[in-house]
């Protein structure tokens, strides 16, 4: 390939020595020559050091760095950190536990440099374990004649370590990953990215294979505090895309209004009051205009007929 643009590699790291030397051995074993691997420390107390050390002797592409202490902890403020010092024409986010097919960049890199899209796209397989025990395709569906709308369904997808960005698009578009949120923050950056450029290079082949486990680089396993971040995830995508000039609108709107709605009767059914009012006031803010008084009256009318119809020990309203 006459032209060899230098990528980017981006990975964010958190208590994964154990793991990420596997992620860089398929760093280095990429068909495609001409990157830059940056590694992020988030804070990790295990022997990460040691092994970063280990891989920046031996070959000069890797960096290794630590998340600034001004930055809020976590994998979005080490992955945006990441590219702020990261200098490719291409960008790929990584995670410390996946693994690159050795033709990832190579293919990727081609596809963009022959086109006009702004970013490249692949299939992922699970592992689990051993990689290769293999438990099939993470999606089935990664293209969609309604990309936005369908991503924010659900109904197509895919997830950080799979796209080949151009760092002019991500640099035009101001895209960062949103470092309040704690999870849900993939889908929340790529629902941005489609919205910018809902037309992309899909390579229907895997070419990342991604590790099955029950935690995070981010977030423990603390499953109310992570709907709770599926929730703003959500709300922070609705308020983007309100009033911008959208297509499928309606049906984009339907969809916030109905996962909105689920959630008001999840958490009441959880005996949540707390949750169940904020997203309930946020919806008649987002969608209605009703004044304070009005929303609690129309709140106490919607957990009677719910069914619950129990006493709110404790105050809703701070």
């Amino acid at each position: 390939m006459p032209k060899q643009p230098l990528v980017s590699i981006i990975i964010p790291t958190y208590e994964r020595a154990h793991l990420i030397g596997e992620t860089l051995d398929s760093v280095l074993a990429q068909t495609y020559q001409n990157w830059e691997c940056i590694v992020v420390d988030d804070g990790s107390t295990d022997h990460t050091k040691e092994v970063m050390h280990g891989y920046c002797s031996k070959d000069s592409r890797f960096q290794y760095h630590h998340r600034p202490k001004n930055r809020l902890p976590g994998g979005n403020a080490a992955r945006n950190y990441g590219f702020e010092i990261s200098k490719g024409e291409y960008i790929n986010w990584f995670d410390s536990d996946d693994i690159m097919c050795s033709e990832k960049l190579q293919l990727q890199v081609v596809s963009l440099e022959t086109t006009s899209y702004n970013f490249s796209i692949c299939q992922t397989l699970v592992f689990e374990g051993n990689v290769e025990n293999l438990l099939g395709l993470r999606h089935d569906h990664i293209i969609s004649k309604q990309p936005l709308l369908d991503f924010i369904k659900g109904d197509i997808s895919f997830f950080t370590p799979s796209p080949l960005f151009k760092r002019c698009f991500l640099q035009g578009n101001n895209l960062k990953f949103d470092e309040e949120l704690k999870a849900a923050q993939e889908w929340e950056f790529l629902i941005k990215v489609l919205f910018y450029s809902s037309e992309y290079l899909a390579i229907d082949t895997p070419l990342v294979k991604i590790r099955k486990h029950d935690t995070s680089i981010s977030f423990n396993s603390n499953q109310d505090m992570r709907k709770w971040y599926y929730y703003l995830a959500r709300e922070k995508i609705f308020l983007f895309l309100k009033n911008k000039n959208v297509n499928d609108s309606k049906e984009i709107n339907a969809y916030f209004f109905s996962y909105f709605k689920s959630r008001i009767i999840t958490y009441m059914f959880e005996r949540k009051e707390k949750e169940s009012w904020i997203i309930y006031n946020n919806i008649l803010k987002y969608y209605y205009s009703f004044p304070k008084t009005a929303c609690i009256k129309f709140y106490i009318k919607f957990v009677l007929l719910s069914g619950r119809g129990y006493n709110f020990r404790n105050k809703i309203i701070s």
